[in-house]
């Protein structure tokens, strides 16, 4: 009986934290803007990529033609 009741109280425990969390998030963003024409910020990346880490790739279109006549020939 006592493990259903600490099962139990873990339940409520975390339904009311998250629920308190998104009632957080939704007042924090409901803050009015500042001006109707603001600049948006680009979002901060958690990852630090550079431009020269970015490889440019090119590709070429397969032929299915060229591979046809390859399985003729075998």
């Amino acid at each position: 009986m006592s493990l259903l009741r600490i099962i139990l109280w873990s339940i409520l425990i975390y339904l009311f934290y998250n629920t308190a969390k998104n009632v957080m998030k939704i007042l924090s963003s409901s803050k009015p803007k500042n001006g109707s024409n603001e600049i948006k910020q680009q979002k901060k990346s958690k990852y630090k990529i550079e431009k020269e880490d970015v490889i440019d790739a090119h590709f070429e279109e397969i032929d299915s033609t060229k591979s046809d006549k390859q399985k003729e020939n075998s």
